[in-house]
């Protein structure tokens, strides 16, 4: 998932030849023992991304990460759940058992990791599916809380058209009070840092 920030910052880094490796001492110690190697990954995913992404990127890279339960601040996830009434701000979701909300999540905009704060201004209400789909990037807001989708997503299958494309430039449902609206601040966090335009 690469933003238009990190594309620039990466063109720089290549342009001056810069590159980066361990000293010898660490290179050595990690030789020695390579599950720290899989620690340290651990630790940068937790420090760099979402809950929702960690495992996909570890995957994508080949790590075996211990997932240790994350501080996740329960009142933030009550709080915007209960602002977007326990239905997802994109396709209404909104299963249930008994009581308890079923893959129904609160969504940072801006990252927690990213200094994202726990409040509903910064949350969404999302189902699992556009929750992830969120956090890599796959879909986003425009500033009039409109659903853009990347040009990245594809699939054959109608039910990509159905969770996706479907709901391109629809306006998101919105809490009841605009206080807790997405903040436009967040949402351009968003927009450079994490949605992908192609």
């Amino acid at each position: 998932m690469e933003s238009n920030s990190a594309a620039r910052l990466k063109a720089e880094l290549i342009e001056h030849n810069v590159s980066g490796s361990f000293d010898a001492g660490n290179f050595a110690l990690l030789t020695k023992k390579p599950r720290l190697i899989d620690t340290l990954a651990n630790q940068l995913l937790e420090t760099h991304f979402p809950a929702s992404l960690q495992n996909n990127i570890a995957d994508e890279l080949g790590f075996d990460i211990q997932h240790t339960l994350s501080q996740r601040d329960p009142k933030f996830c009550q709080m915007v759940l209960r602002a977007y009434n326990y239905q997802c701000a994109i396709c209404g979701f909104n299963m249930r058992h008994d009581n308890a909300p079923i893959a129904l999540e609160a969504a940072h905009i801006r990252w927690k990791q990213h200094q994202g704060p726990c409040e509903v201004p910064n949350g969404l209400a999302l189902c699992a599916i556009h929750h992830k789909a969120f956090d890599r990037g796959s879909i986003g807001l425009d500033e009039n809380m409109r659903i853009v989708i990347s040009e990245a997503v594809n699939g054959t299958s109608a039910v990509v058209q159905q969770l996706f494309w479907d709901y391109a430039e629809k306006v998101i449902t919105l809490p009841q009070s605009k206080s807790n609206y997405p903040n436009e601040k967040f949402i351009e966090w968003h927009q450079t840092e994490v949605f992908k335009k192609a």
